[in-house]
C-alpha cells in the first residue's frame, strides 16, 4: 500500500447560506487535496494510506475535525499544539461560483507548528504532499529544514508534489514567494501551477510560458491549471492541453484546483500515464464545481467514463 501525507492547514469553514444562516465545514488546501485523491483512489481501486499533518488544538472544533477526517479515511497525524485552536475562514460566493475568502487563522495551532521545525521531521511517506499556502505559514527556518528534508526524502525515492496556490496578502510581496516556491519546485517530481499565480508571480504571458519555466527548473511533470480554460500538461519535452470539461452550472469554485491535484495524484498512483491522469483530474475539477463548499457530499461518484481528447504542441512552439 502506498502510502501520501498531505501537509497544510485545515480550518473551519463558514460558509453563508441566507442573511440569518451559515453552514460549518473543514476545509484548507492540501486537506480538501488529501480528500479528494483518497475518494478517487477508492474509486479507481487503489490501495492508499493517506495522512494529514497539521497543528490542531484540544478544542471542541478540532476534535470534531479529527473525528471529520475519521469518516473521509484520512489518517490523522497531526501534531496538538496545547495553548492554540483550529483557524477559521468564512467564504461567499457570487453568481458566477467565483469565491473571495476571510481568514481568521493568526493565531492558530496549525501557524503555531509551522513556526518550528519539528514536523519536517514527520515527513514519512512515499508521496509527501505541500503547497504555497503550506510555505507561507510556515518560518524561514522551518522552509529552510523543509527544503533539506525534501532533497534527503527525495534522494531516498520518495514523491514530492507541490502545488503552488499564491495569496498575495500573506506573502511579504512576489518576490518573496516566487522565490520560495521556485526552490521547493526544484525538488518537485509534480508541481500544479495556477496560471493566474505564474503571471502575478513571475509575469508569464501564457500557460506555455509558465509550463516551460517551471520545467526549467527541473520539474518532470508540470501542470499548468488555467480554470475553465482548461489545464497544460508539460512532461518529457511535450505540451498537451487538455480542455475543460463543460458543465451545466457553476454553483462554486472552491476547492476545485485541489480536487484536481488530488484526482491526478490518485491517477498516477493507479498507474495511470501523465496525461490520463489530467484528463482524469479535469473531469473530477468539473464535478466538484457543481456542489457547494469545498467538499463534495460522501458517497458521490467522481469519476466520468471518457475525457476530452488532447491536443499536443511541439517542445518550445
Amino acid at each position: 500500500m502506498r502510502r501520501v501525507l498531505c501537509v497544510g492547514e485545515c480550518m473551519v469553514e463558514v460558509r453563508r447560506l441566507d442573511a440569518e444562516t451559515a453552514r460549518l465545514g473543514y476545509a484548507g488546501d492540501t486537506y480538501n487535496t488529501a480528500v479528494y485523491l483518497r475518494r478517487v483512489a477508492t474509486e479507481l481501486g487503489v490501495p492508499a494510506e493517506v495522512g494529514y499533518l497539521t497543528g490542531l488544538g484540544r478544542d471542541a472544533y478540532s476534535a470534531e475535525m479529527r473525528a471529520r477526517w475519521a469518516a473521509e479515511g484520512i489518517v490523522d497525524r497531526s501534531l496538538t499544539i496545547d495553548g492554540h485552536q483550529v483557524g477559521l475562514y468564512a467564504v461567499q460566493v457570487d453568481a458566477s461560483g467565483e469565491r473571495s475568502f476571510t481568514y481568521w487563522r493568526g493565531h492558530s495551532a496549525a501557524r503555531a507548528m509551522f513556526a518550528g521545525t519539528g514536523w519536517v521531521e514527520r515527513l514519512d511517506a512515499d508521496l509527501v504532499h505541500l503547497s504555497g499556502i503550506t510555505l507561507q505559514i510556515a518560518a524561514p527556518e522551518a522552509r529552510r529544514a523543509l527544503l533539506a528534508e525534501l532533497r534527503r526524502l527525495r534522494g531516498n525515492g520518495t514523491r514530492i508534489s507541490f502545488d503552488t496556490n499564491y495569496r498575495a496578502g500573506e506573502w511579504n510581496g512576489p518576490a518573496q514567494a516566487a522565490e520560495a516556491m521556485d526552490q521547493v519546485c526544484s525538488l518537485a517530481d509534480t508541481v500544479f501551477a495556477t496560471f493566474e499565480d505564474e503571471a502575478a508571480m513571475h509575469g508569464c504571458a501564457d500557460p506555455r510560458q509558465a509550463a516551460h519555466r517551471l520545467a526549467a527548473l527541473g520539474v518532470p511533470q508540470v501542470v499548468v491549471k488555467s480554470g475553465a480554460h482548461g489545464a497544460d500538461l508539460l512532461t518529457g519535452g511535450v505540451l498537451r492541453h487538455v480542455p475543460a470539461r463543460p458543465v451545466a452550472r457553476v454553483v462554486d469554485t472552491t476547492a476545485a484546483g485541489d480536487a484536481f491535484a488530488g484526482a491526478y495524484l490518485a491517477a498516477t498512483l493507479a498507474g495511470r500515464p501523465p496525461l490520463e491522469a489530467v484528463r482524469t483530474a479535469v473531469g473530477v475539477a468539473a464535478e466538484v464545481v457543481t456542489h457547494p463548499g469545498a467538499i463534495t457530499p460522501r458517497g458521490l461518484p467522481l469519476l466520468e467514463a471518457g475525457t476530452a481528447p488532447a491536443a499536443a504542441v511541439p517542445p518550445g512552439g
